[in-house]
């Protein structure tokens, strides 16, 4: 994470954060429906926050 800029973090945290809460509400069995019809989108919208995040790194200056 040293090589990414602020906003690279900052996708690689809400990605990772968002993926994990897919995770949980797919494997949740007592979870409502509201939350199991999101989890699918949790996970994709997660997974290319965290593939959108390798493209903000840092200056190679540095």
């Amino acid at each position: 994470m040293k090589k990414h800029n602020k906003v690279g973090r900052v996708l690689f945290f809400i990605g990772t954060f968002l993926s994990a809460f897919g995770i949980a509400f797919e494997i949740i069995k007592d979870a409502p429906e509201p939350f199991s019809a999101f989890s699918m989108p949790l996970i994709i919208i997660g997974v290319i926050l965290l593939i959108a995040s390798n493209f903000y790194n840092g200056s190679k200056d540095k």
